[in-house]
């Protein structure tokens, strides 16, 4: 069942809707403000959209490196399998 969650991300508040939980939704938040932060800190961007588009930016990088690590653990998790399937059949 969906919950509403109130959060603030950049000083703008909203609701967010979630069956994952408050404490996943404010891990979320606390991280994305985080990244945030750290541009801001950096000088990266300009205007707060700026600085929020280019920390989705690092995010989704960040999201997909670790979708092709897993991606590999998964091949390299049925490659030993194989072999394990093989060296029992002998």
């Amino acid at each position: 069942m969906k919950t509403a969650i109130d959060v603030e991300i950049m000083g703008h508040r909203l609701k967010v809707m979630s069956d994952d939980g408050e404490a996943h939704i404010r891990r979320v938040v606390d991280y994305l403000n985080g990244r945030i932060r750290e541009l801001a800190v950096a000088g990266a961007g300009g205007a707060g959209a700026d600085v929020a588009i280019l920390a989705a930016l690092n995010i989704a990088s960040e999201y997909w490196k670790l979708k092709e690590q897993q991606e590999e653990i998964f091949r390299a998790i049925d490659r030993l399998s194989e072999r394990i399937v093989a060296h029992l059949s002998e």
